[in-house]
C-alpha cells in the first residue's frame, strides 16, 4: 500500500468515525435536557440520557436539517457517509455537508473537502477539496490545517 493511499484511507476513516460536530461544547457529551430537535438527535446518536438509537437520531437530525440547522445538516452528512441510522449514501452526504458548509460550518467544509478529495458523492477534485480545506482552516479547524499541509502542494 502506497503512502498516498494510506493517507487517503486514514482521512476517510476520520470522516466516517469522528467528524460529528460539537457546536455546543461539552453539552453534547454531558447529560442535559434536550432543548432543540438537534439536541435530541445528538442525545440519541450518542446515547446521552436516552438509549442510543441511530435511527431516532437520524429522524431528529432530518427534522432540524429541514429547518436549515447547519449542525443537523452536518450530522446528517456524517450519518449518510457512515451508514448510521440509514443506508450509506455518499450523494446525500455530499448534499448535507454542502448545505452546512454554505452556512459557514467549518467541520462541514472540511468533510466536504474529504468527499471532493476522494470522489465520494461527487466528481473527484483536489482543487475543490483544497478550497474547502482553506475555508475550514480560516475558521481555525485544525484537521483542515493538517489537510492543507498535506495536500496543498
Amino acid at each position: 500500500m502506497t503512502i498516498k493511499r494510506l493517507v487517503v484511507l486514514i482521512g476517510m476513516l476520520f470522516l466516517v468515525t469522528s467528524c460529528s460536530t460539537d457546536k455546543y461544547g461539552d453539552t453534547y457529551y454531558g447529560f442535559r435536557r434536550a432543548s432543540t430537535t438537534t439536541d435530541k438527535g445528538v442525545q440519541y446518536l450518542l446515547g446521552r440520557g436516552v438509549p442510543k438509537n441511530t435511527e431516532r437520531a437520524f429522524y431528529y437530525f432530518s427534522e432540524a436539517a429541514d429547518q436549515g440547522d447547519p449542525v443537523a445538516q452536518n450530522e446528517l452528512g456524517y450519518m449518510y457517509a457512515a451508514g448510521k441510522g440509514t443506508e450509506r449514501n455518499d450523494e446525500k452526504a455530499f448534499i448535507m455537508y454542502h448545505q452546512a458548509a454554505n452556512q459557514g460550518m467549518a467541520s462541514a467544509q472540511y468533510n466536504l473537502g474529504l468527499l471532493y478529495l476522494n470522489g465520494r458523492g461527487t466528481a473527484k477534485s483536489k482543487e475543490k477539496a483544497i478550497e474547502c480545506f482553506k475555508q475550514a482552516a480560516t475558521s481555525g479547524f485544525e484537521p483542515a490545517k493538517v489537510a492543507l499541509a498535506r495536500y496543498n502542494t
